[in-house]
């Protein structure tokens, strides 16, 4: 009889034993990866620039290793054990990088465009989540940047240089996220904006950018280059036209285009496609003054020296065709 209850107990144990690992295996089965959302951190104030005419867009790059960004070394063991083997980030390091830089170019008034001359250049050395005590209560985030601006060309205009931005959290147990979003904007305030709000200024004169060239947009000086026109005849009532003529292959010829009857007078703005300031003195202004019973006549302007007149200015004396 004892040896019966005697096996009965420890059957029962066993019973209660096999029970409890196995609820105590289900509770602490861990994932072995985490995937954590990176979030923007739209609650940012910035210095405001004035006047910027020009927009701006961004590239970004990331070097870093997804599997060096967590840092658990300070960990207590048992907790440590509670945390998954390996973090992937959505979206990826690089893509969440110029959504953050974006959103921050234009809380400062930048114009930030999917196409524009100039670019900002965002990579992305380093991120780090470092736990800074055992419990895990105290995590710091830590990001580096290393910026500089290209012009058309992609050539360095702007070296920003590389800087480090980190944000702690205090008191709760694991990793947020969210706080990379501020280390990226706390990095992003220790640079130096001014330089690049002064090249997407606009010139005063064409002059002082010489190889911006005319696409359309308004953004260059030259389009901003009001020129006048004085054309007279005798006799009057003449009929005015112009065209380009183009010794450089970055503008092209154009037909004849009817402005006016002499005397005409007026006040305009170049926009010629692919003119900059610097190949203008390859390109010409031919103007026509046409009326019935009089041969046709032609003058040519070079257009560099319209540029510093700010002037296209004639007189037609017609002769009778007879």
């Amino acid at each position: 009889m004892n040896k019966y209850v005697n096996y009965l107990v420890i059957s029962a144990l066993c019973v209660m034993t096999l029970t409890l690992t196995s609820c105590f295996s289900s509770k602490l089965t861990i994932p072995k990866e985490q995937t954590l959302l990176l979030n923007v951190d739209r609650d940012v104030r910035t210095d405001k620039f004035q006047n910027l005419e020009k927009p701006i867009r961004v590239v970004t790059t990331s070097d870093v290793n997804e599997d060096d960004v967590v840092d658990m070394d300070m960990l207590n063991k048992a907790i440590r054990f509670l945390m998954p083997a390996k973090y992937s980030f959505t979206p990826s390091i690089d893509v969440f990088a110029k959504d953050a830089a974006e959103f921050y170019l234009q809380s400062m008034d930048f114009e930030v465009r999917q196409k524009a001359d100039y670019c900002l250049n965002v990579s992305v050395r380093k991120l780090q989540i470092i736990f800074l005590d055992k419990k895990g209560q105290e995590v710091e985030y830590k990001i580096q940047l290393s910026l500089h601006l290209t012009d058309e060309a992609g050539q360095t205009i702007v070296q920003m240089g590389s800087v480090t931005g980190s944000y702690t959290q205090h008191g709760n147990t694991g990793i947020n996220p969210t706080p990379i979003g501020s280390a990226f904007n706390n990095a992003m305030k220790k640079l130096n904006w001014s330089n690049v709000a002064d090249v997407l200024r606009m010139a005063k004169t064409a002059k002082q950018e010489k190889n911006a060239q005319v696409k359309g947009d308004g953004d260059t000086a030259l389009e901003h280059t009001v020129i006048r026109w004085y054309i007279l005849s005798t006799p009057q009532g003449a009929d005015v036209s112009w065209r380009v003529v183009s010794s450089t292959p970055d503008v092209a010829n154009t037909n004849s285009n009817f402005v006016g009857t002499t005397p005409y007078e007026s006040t305009e703005s170049f926009d010629i496609k692919g003119l900059t300031y610097n190949n203008s003195g390859n390109v010409q202004i031919e103007v026509t003054c046409e009326k019935a019973g009089y041969l046709s006549q032609r003058k040519r302007f070079n257009l560099r020296q319209a540029i510093d007149q700010k002037e296209i200015s004639a007189k037609f004396n017609l002769v009778k065709d007879e």
